[in-house]
């Protein structure tokens, strides 16, 4: 068997070709490294270099010890790594969402479902999402509709209003339901991070401007002391609650509502079966 130092050692003599500089990417001296070399020669019992009056050099036999070393030495990593990402795996469960609103409402009941576990959320667009789920980067997803590919399994876990966060005296304050077409060209406030939400209202409002603001906590803050138009939902009213300064009006367009579903690996179904259960409760409460 050869040690892994002295494949790490030949490997870099292969990438930088001399003794010195090899030595000093791999942190040992120059004396260490001729021994590393003389020993490798030992262990292969054939010449792996040519030597040229103070220059050494890897020959044929060499070069093909480096290659394979190079090969080794990438699958150890990788073998570090998946071994450590599914221990990972098995502590922690990570979700990711198309929009913010789910997490706010489902991460309490993650938590109490996978009470053994960590509960890790990220906030991505679709195309990560699908592709880290089929990746195993995550266990679930959210996304705004099934997901119909052979190998998945997705349930209904709830569904999401867009509002208009409106002054009182905003001239629309009083009506029952407003369009994007109603504001379109006003300035809002908008949170920083708000998933699919931010394409909807960028294409559908044109005209408008929409400052941004870091967490909510900030966005809050400046909407109490401004006139300027807002955002909020269903969603995130029943979970947060909502401001006394504020008229909060569903918009009427058809792309402001959506359903959100649950999805995972179909061989995972059996595992998570009470956190669906869970889900098929909230739905038909």
């Amino acid at each position: 068997m050869i040690e892994t130092y002295l494949l790490e050692h030949l490997a870099a003599f292969k990438k930088y070709k001399t003794l010195s500089e090899a030595a000093e990417q791999v942190h040992v001296t120059q004396p260490t490294m001729t021994r590393s070399m003389a020993k490798l020669e030992d262990v292969f019992g054939v010449p792996l270099f040519t030597r040229e009056k103070k220059r050494l050099r890897l020959n044929d036999n060499g070069e093909l010890a480096a290659k394979y070393a190079e090969e080794i030495l990438d699958m150890q990593d990788k073998m570090f790594s998946q071994v450590r990402q599914l221990h990972r795996l098995s502590k922690t469960i990570t979700v990711g969402s198309i929009a913010p609103g789910p997490i706010m409402e489902l991460t309490p009941t993650l938590t109490s479902n996978f009470s053994k576990m960590t509960v890790s959320t990220e906030l991505k667009d679709e195309d990560k999402l699908i592709t880290g789920l089929k990746n195993d980067i995550y266990q679930m997803v959210i996304l705004p509709h099934p997901f119909k590919e052979d190998g998945f399994y997705s349930q209904k876990c709830g569904s999401e209003q867009l509002c208009a966060s409106l002054v009182p005296t905003h001239p629309l304050a009083e009506k029952s339901s407003v369009s994007f077409h109603d504001l379109n060209g006003e300035n809002f406030l908008m949170a920083s991070e708000v998933g699919m939400w931010d394409s909807i209202v960028r294409a559908n409002m044109p005209d408008s401007r929409f400052l941004r603001q870091g967490s909510t906590d900030e966005l809050w803050e400046v909407a109490s002391s401004s006139t300027m138009s807002g955002f909020s939902t269903d969603l995130t009213l029943r979970v947060l609650g909502g401001k006394k300064n504020r008229v909060n009006i569903p918009f009427s367009d058809d792309v402001s509502y959506t359903d959100y579903y649950c999805t995972c690996r179909a061989s995972k179904k059996s595992e998570y079966k009470r956190w669906f259960d869970t889900l098929k409760r909230r739905v038909n409460d």
